[in-house]
């Protein structure tokens, strides 16, 4: 797997990821409605809003040069909890799964985050997810959960944490 900074030109291949991962990964946990609603051009767009506002969004790519992955991050969107930075979503279609490309997304969105300055990070997973057991891996801590709104059903989601990004970055390649 070849990780690298995405481009605008990714953004369809993205947001194919995106929509494609979501339906294999949430099948069962999130209202089949919903899924089936998601709209390639809609995340298109939205991916390519925020390539060309200089979001920092990594990708993975197979040996065929084809986006299997995605995952960015910044700023810490709960102001209420005490970390600086949040890894916002980590994607990969499945027949990426279990080949490193998750971990290297992972790590390389804790650097990127350590190089802007940010200490600490969390990530919200929801409930059910298989990925679950890839972030504890990471040894994170169990921060709070909240509920959420996903095609009119009220879902759980967890969040994990590290109070030190370094932490993160002793068990990355």
């Amino acid at each position: 797997m070849k990780i690298r900074k995405a481009v605008v030109e990714d953004s369809t291949d993205i947001a194919r990821v995106h929509v494609n991962s979501w339906r294999t990964t949430y099948q069962g946990i999130v209202p089949s409605i919903f899924l089936e609603s998601l709209d390639m051009k809609v995340r298109e767009a939205r991916w390519k809003k925020g390539l060309e506002a200089g979001n920092s969004i990594f990708v993975a790519e197979n040996n065929k040069n084809e986006i299997v992955g995605f995952a960015n991050g910044g700023k810490n969107r709960s102001e209420e909890l005490p970390y600086d930075g949040e890894l916002y979503a980590i994607y990969l279609l499945e027949s990426a799964h279990r080949k490193g490309a998750g971990k290297q997304l992972f790590c390389n969105v804790a650097k990127e985050l350590k190089d802007e300055g940010f200490h600490s990070m969390l990530v919200w997973v929801l409930n059910g997810n298989p990925a679950d057991q890839f972030y504890l891996h990471f040894n994170p801590s169990v921060v709070t959960e909240k509920e959420i709104s996903i095609g009119g059903e009220m879902l759980l989601e967890t969040a994990y944490g590290w109070n030190e990004i370094d932490d993160i970055l002793t068990v990355c390649p």
